[in-house]
């Protein structure tokens, strides 16, 4: 089943909107959701971006919760801290972390 965002609830948009003056992170409420077949992403109106009476319509993978655009925030912020060969070390094990979790998806 397809992940989905209850009307109402708040979400960051996953990248820019240059079209709408928007950045990744901007905040909205969902407003409305358009449930499309599976395959296929569903859509939502979004309001709140400090514009008022202002709706844009976006795809699912163009959202995601607060909750999660704040957490990739902190993470990102440390990343930036690093020096160059820490950094190095991080993509390594990061590579690392993927393939035991693509491994673990593969026998489950």
């Amino acid at each position: 089943m397809k992940g989905q965002h209850p009307l109402f609830s708040r979400v960051a948009l996953a990248q820019d909107l240059p079209q709408y003056n928007l950045k990744r992170g901007d905040i909205a409420t969902v407003v409305e959701r358009y449930p499309m077949p599976d395959g296929e992403e569903d859509g939502y109106s979004l309001e709140g971006f400090n514009t008022p009476q202002v709706t844009i319509e976006v795809a699912a993978s163009q959202i995601i919760p607060v909750t999660q655009w704040q957490q990739e925030e902190i993470i990102l912020n440390k990343i930036r801290q690093l020096s160059n060969t820490r950094l190095l070390q991080l993509e390594d094990y990061l590579d690392f972390l993927l393939q035991k979790e693509q491994a673990e998806q593969k026998s489950a």
